[in-house]
């Protein structure tokens, strides 16, 4: 039978030794100061536990911590391993950042770069007790390299002058060919508009032994395929390691997960296995499935596959429980679009899904203390607030197994981006060492996450230029193809029609300029807002709470632009509470205005993802949802704007004073699959000054009619109440004091026309 030790404790101890470079290293004696720690962790959580460092997250205290980069560290722990003749036992990790090496009983088992790769090592041959070393000695070692012995970038001559001429293109702090593109670790943790350098180093993921016999599952592969709505063909791939030539009978078990399945299913084989590590794949029809969907379109419904490998001789040798779920995806083009043009329509089992999502950054910056409840909480946040999408940025992670376990659950679509980001103008390594690297841990990767229903795309990464990074394209083309073959593939965001629109905030256009907007996927987007008041308390010192200064910019205020917005919807920002909220209502205001363009044009647009849910670091940034999981007015008013059944005010931004008339369009978007009747209520000011009943078609949306609101004297506050049989199923509200006026800056447009053109 298998058996599981978990490493998954404060059993370990860690070290610093001086940084030497990467290779066949074994200083673990140089050590002399042990502290204790924790696994799953990180060099800086068990310095930040012992005292060694102050909070990184407080003030400027980051800045004092770099000094761990220029380390390397030792972690430690006795294992026992006290193994029968006849077992076998493999130690694995499913993440270790990011140059590691890994000893038992001082013989080294093997060394790795890369942040995202599964590592399995056999220790079968090391079952040494505990017991007997007096006392006892750590005979499990890893060795991690400090950050500063993370790859540099090696130019090539033309490169180097090539470097010259785009340096005065490019911002400072940023610089072309940063050293961040000679690694496939975490792009954000090398500083990012909203994030600070902060380069994590540790056993940040899962670490456990597992104990079998004869033979070894290693990784199970489940792909499944529609036949018809009585019948699923359901592929099983098996990874196994079997230590002798020997024939097997694998038993296999079908159950519902999430749902009560009258019968479970069985299929039974025999397999003739070679020694070694091989792969193994057979096929079974699965009766009358039930289909995995997104939470608004049906159940999420999920199945386990249990597998039972028998030996002839010695009966079980091992066995593995994978969750799966049947449904299909492709992307379509749009109806009356041309020919060449790039497919957005996603079409899950059969029916068109419009995307109302949002980007997921890093939960934290320092992801090796996230655990499957901080991922809960803000996966139910995005629920919450009728999020049907989540696309997972390429200057992030690939997350733990349970934010992708916990979307499977709630039925929110993934759509996952390998880990580059921002090569306009400059370019990935190309090299064929690199490219073999990028097809090793990328298809890493991809094996780790293939088996979830939720993730329905993958892409190569975030605004860089797809052209002269075709390399880098394509091998992760061929990683998918390889690992995967199951999922549409997008060289890169934006891509082909996508927009990343940032006219809106970076080049300080208009809030009406989102209207202009014609692209079928608006996949970025957005307006920063400060954090509620108590969440600034919790980083910013006392004494620099208000007016903003330049702790507030370490913590990525781009200050001019925030107060730009914040007065134009409120100029009375002279306290923190009043600037606290006139950030807040612009960002509201200006998800508002994007997210109505986009659902109005449902049909020639496919979705939506505002920029962004959540933050990694205490910060003052673009998310709807802070660091502490504060939600901002955004937040609230994303419930009503993303709610499938959604009633839409179409009118000019332009100023008024009291007696004007607001003339505009009322449309109505029905996201769902089934007609309506529906009432439609609006409300002026607290009156009902209209109401119609409406007959609505299913997946639709529709302008419904042209209506005018009279101005009055003070505030204006429009609501649209929409109701189903007497029930509210969304409002809608509008301040229709608020407006915009002046156009973009001529010369900023053409700037930012050009970048996307190079990124598409």
């Amino acid at each position: 039978m298998r058996r599981i030790i978990s490493l998954n404790d404060d059993r370990w101890r860690v070290g610093r030794v001086t940084q030497k470079p990467f290779g066949n290293v074994n200083d673990l004696g140089e050590a002399r100061e042990w502290l204790p720690a924790q696994v799953p962790g990180d060099v800086r959580l068990d310095l930040l536990r012992a005292g060694k460092i102050s909070d990184p997250f407080y003030a400027d205290n980051n800045e004092s911590s770099q000094w761990v980069d220029a380390f390397d560290w030792w972690y430690t722990r006795e294992i026992d391993l006290a193994l029968r003749d006849d077992e076998r036992a493999f130690l694995v990790f499913e993440g270790i950042d990011y140059l590691s090496a890994v000893f038992v009983n001082e013989q080294p088992l093997g060394r790795h770069a890369g942040m995202f790769s599964r590592q399995v090592y056999e220790i079968s041959d090391f079952g040494i007790r505990i017991s007997d070393f007096k006392p006892p000695v750590p005979n499990l070692a890893i060795r991690i390299w400090g950050s500063d012995a993370l790859p540099k970038m090696k130019l090539s001559p033309l490169e180097k002058i090539w470097r010259q001429v785009i340096r005065p293109l490019i911002s400072p702090p940023n610089e072309p060919y940063p050293p961040r593109f000679a690694t496939l670790k975490c792009q954000m943790q090398f500083g990012w508009d909203f994030a600070p350098r902060l380069r994590t180093c540790g056993i940040w993921d899962d670490a456990f032994i597992v104990i079998t016999r004869s033979v070894f599952i290693e990784q199970v592969q489940i792909k499944s395929q529609v036949q018809s709505p009585t019948s699923a063909l359901i592929n099983v791939s098996l990874s196994l390691d079997s230590d002798i030539d020997q024939q097997v009978r694998v038993e296999c078990s079908v159950r519902g997960k999430n749902f009560l399945l009258a019968h479970s299913h069985k299929h039974t084989l025999v397999l003739n296995l070679a020694r070694g590590k091989r792969v193994y794949s057979f096929a079974f029809e699965l009766p009358d499935p039930r289909l995995w969907n997104a939470w608004d379109r049906g159940e999420p419904n999920l199945y386990e596959l249990e597998i039972h490998i028998e030996t002839l001789d010695s009966g079980l040798s091992d066995y593995a429980t994978i969750v799966f779920g049947i449904r299909s995806i492709e992307l379509v083009r749009a109806a009356g679009t041309r020919a060449n043009a790039e497919a957005w329509t996603f079409v899950v089992n059969g029916k068109r899904e419009f995307l109302r999502g949002a980007n997921w950054v890093p939960l934290d910056a320092i992801p090796a203390r996230l655990t499957r409840a901080d991922y809960a909480a803000r996966l139910q946040q995005a629920r919450d607030a009728n999020i049907n999408f989540l696309r997972v940025w390429g200057g992030g992670l690939r997350e733990k197994r349970a934010f992708y376990d916990l979307c499977d659950e709630l039925g929110i679509l993934v759509w996952q981006e390998f880990p580059f980001a921002g090569a306009v103008l400059d370019q990935f390594p190309r090299t064929p060492e690199f490219l073999e690297f990028v097809s090793a841990e990328c298809g890493a990767i991809v094996r780790a996450l293939r088996n979830h229903p939720a993730l329905v795309v993958w892409c190569g990464g975030n605004e860089f230029n797809t052209r002269s990074n075709r390399a880098i394209v394509e091998t992760l083309r061929d990683v998918v193809a390889r690992e995967d073959n199951a999922r549409p593939f997008k060289p890169a965001s934006p891509y082909r029609d996508e927009s990343h629109n940032w006219r809106v905030w970076h080049r300080m256009a208009n809030l009406r300029d989102y209207k202009k907007d014609r692209s079928p996927f608006l996949s970025e987007f957005g307006l920063q807002a400060a954090p509620n008041v108590e969440s600034l308390q919790k980083f910013l010192p006392s004494d620099s709470m208000y007016p903003p200064n330049a702790l507030w910019k370490y913590h990525h205020a781009e200050l001019k632009k925030l107060y730009r917005y914040a007065r134009s919807v409120d100029a009375r920002t002279g306290s923190l509470d009043a600037f606290v909220d006139a950030t807040q209502r612009a960002q509201a205001h200006a998800l508002q205005i994007a997210i109505e363009h986009m659902r109005r044009q449902k049909g020639k647009t496919a979705g939506v993802a505002l920029w962004q849910l959540n933050d990694p670091v205490p910060n003052i940034s673009w998310s709807i949802i802070d660091y502490y999981g504060a939600p901002k007015r955004a937040y609230h008013a994303l419930v009503n704007l993303y709610a499938p059944l959604f009633a839409s005010f179409d009118y000019a931004l332009t100023r008024r004073r009291a007696g004007d008339v607001v003339q505009g369009e009322l449309w109505l978007v029905n996201d769902t699959l089934s007609p309506l009747k529906l009432e439609l209520s609006a409300v002026h000011n607290g009156a009902v000054i209209s109401v119609w009943r409406l007959s609505v078609a299913a997946d639709c949306s529709t302008q419904l009619d042209s209506f005018a609101v009279t101005l009055h004297e003070g505030a204006n506050q429009l609501r649209l109440i929409l109701r189903d049989g007497g029930r509210i199923v969304s409002e809608n509200e509008y301040d229709l004091n608020f407006c915009d006026v002046g156009e973009i800056n001529p010369i900023s447009n053409f700037v930012v026309t050009i970048a996307n053109r190079l990124m598409r």
